[in-house]
């Protein structure tokens, strides 16, 4: 599995998530905007888009104290409590301005990271809104290369294994970021148990419930 990415490429992919995400927001009601999220089960939609256009607000005033603590992620939707989706696409192309002339300059792996956090947040909300898509933007394999690329000196035979899998590569992707349980891992011959013991306690630690997400039209 491909592990390094120009950073152009790298750029783009954050860039087409970032305009699916608002695509996907631009005409979100009222009831969409408060269904929970199920695979991060604390937020609804509308606080999932504020997490999400947080991160990027975030990043482009330099409030990078704590970054991915809970406290950072609390303090996200504080601030952008008021916002709901219109706000937030309406603000967001000033931020994104910004965003995307630093990441260009951000080397790699913190460059693979935040794609991997973005992409993963555009399909918990295409699972919370049942608009499931774009499965093979190269956004999917930088996501997860970045996951492989965390355990790949401390526990080598284990990615050694899962990269052997004959895995759809949305699967793959889905599994490596806690969104499949172990019983779901272990049914496609993922090594559910000895990776969610060394998730556990993370942003990404496996979900507890079974994740059931929509094939594609």
């Amino acid at each position: 599995m491909e592990s390094t990415f120009d950073p152009h490429v790298v750029l783009a992919a954050f860039q087409r998530s970032r305009d699916r995400i608002i695509s996907l927001a631009r005409d979100l009601d009222a009831e969409s905007a408060a269904t929970v999220v199920p695979t991060c089960p604390d937020w609804t939609v509308i606080e999932l888009l504020r997490h999400v256009y947080g991160v990027e607000d975030d990043l482009a005033h330099g409030r990078l104290e704590g970054a991915g603590s809970d406290a950072w992620t609390a303090a996200q939707l504080t601030r952008h409590a008021d916002k709901d989706a219109a706000a937030i696409c309406a603000a967001w192309p000033e931020v994104a301005a910004i965003v995307d002339a630093q990441l260009l300059g951000i080397p790699e792996p913190m460059n693979l990271h935040i794609v991997m956090d973005r992409v993963t947040h555009e399909h918990d909300l295409r699972l919370a809104l049942g608009r499931p898509g774009a499965r093979d933007d190269v956004a999917v394999a930088i996501g997860s290369a970045r996951v492989l690329g965390m355990h790949r000196d401390s526990d080598p035979a284990l990615v050694a294994q899962i990269e052997a899998l004959d895995l759809e590569g949305f699967e793959r992707f889905r599994s490596l970021t806690g969104r499949r349980s172990v019983a779901q891992m272990e049914a496609m011959g993922f090594p559910g148990a000895a990776f969610a013991a060394r998730m556990a306690g993370s942003p990404m630690a496996v979900t507890t419930v079974d994740i059931i997400e929509s094939p594609t039209a």
